[in-house]
């Protein structure tokens, strides 16, 4: 199974028949050197079945194989794992990882491999941060840390031993106390349609039968997805859905979104909603007040609009609570903005 690839690697789960390869890489002093004891070939064998079980566990993460695409050969291993420390506040940490065999040191593959790990646990795991941590010694994997994108925090002990520690934020998932926001890609967003859980069970967040109205999947099949095919970079985050979770229980709250990347200066405006079992609970209130923290650290965006019903109570209230002015009203509509 392919985890993720980049220009010149397949990034794979391993399989038993990487025995040998596994063996050729966790066996090697040289590459163990400041990673961990190399190990013996029943070490290995052991070892590589535990990593498989994990799969099995926890389908998004695990250590991987690192094949060069050119040649099909194995070069190494990468790996998006927890944390394993002994400070409790860290036990929510996921870090990446890697280990090339030595005929493939030099190609650049360590910080490829870095930049699309990278990106597999911002774009697909949605985590809002990435943790790295290296020997003191090692400063060639501190270099390609810095290089992708890493930003060094200060050091940190494990078992009396001074680590290097680094960390790397995604610009484009939000964390508020109760929640966490993120926004679909066209994969995510196709599984989100077809209802059944699947999004859910692909991000590993609490199923609850949710289904989708025919009308708002006919309107994102036939607008919202084309939108975001066409998009020019990032400019899909301002069509596609964005997800609202519960961090406590992991369950969908709510949905929000833009309708359309800046326009006229930076205007962009925002729809919202409830779930209705879960109405009523500020979920809203919090998220917008999110939403518009992310709007405002772009350079591109300078006034958030929203429009609601003259009788939305609810909606008028979230708008309200976040600082949103008035503009006018028409027929039954009200519209508001804020200066970002």
């Amino acid at each position: 199974m392919v985890i993720f690839e980049t220009d010149r690697l397949v990034i794979r789960r391993y399989t038993l028949d990487d025995e040998e390869n596994f063996f050729n890489l966790n066996g090697d002093p040289e590459v163990m050197k400041y990673i961990r004891e190399p190990k013996s070939r029943q070490e290995c064998s052991i070892f590589l079945k535990r990593n498989l079980a994990y799969y099995e566990q926890q389908p998004l993460l695990g250590r991987w194989a690192m094949i060069e695409k050119a040649s099909n050969e194995f070069c190494g291993s990468f790996a998006v794992i927890p944390v394993e420390t002994a400070d409790a506040n860290r036990h929510s940490e996921i870090q990446l990882g890697y280990a090339l065999l030595k005929d493939h040191w030099g190609k650049g593959y360590a910080t490829e491999s870095t930049v699309g790990g990278m990106q597999y646990a911002f774009d697909i795991l949605k985590l809002p941060v990435i943790v790295a941590i290296t020997d003191t010694a090692n400063i060639a994997s501190q270099k390609v840390l810095l290089r992708s994108g890493f930003e060094q925090q200060p050091d940190i002990m494990e078992a009396n031993r001074p680590l290097c520690y680094f960390k790397s934020k995604n610009p484009n998932v939000i964390e508020t106390e109760r929640l966490h926001l993120f926004p679909l890609t066209i994969s995510q967003l196709e599984l989100y349609l077809n209802g059944r859980d699947g999004l859910e069970q692909l991000l590993g967040l609490t199923p609850f039968g949710r289904t989708v109205a025919p009308q708002v999947r006919d309107r994102v099949t036939n607008i919202t997805l084309p939108k975001m095919r066409e998009a020019r970079d990032d400019d899909y985050l301002f069509h596609t859905f964005w997800l609202v979770v519960d961090k406590t229980n992991k369950t969908i709250v709510a949905e929000l979104g833009f309708k359309g990347p800046p326009m006229d200066g930076g205007r962009v405006e925002i729809g919202y909603g409830t779930m209705p079992p879960m109405q009523g609970k500020g979920y809203m209130t919090e998220a917008v007040n999110g939403i518009l923290q992310w709007a405002a650290a772009r350079k591109d965006v300078s006034v958030v609009l929203v429009e609601t019903n003259a009788d939305n109570k609810a909606s008028i209230r979230v708008v309200e609570k976040n600082g949103f002015e008035m503009m006018t009203k028409q027929a039954d509509n009200l519209y508001w903005k804020k200066l970002v």
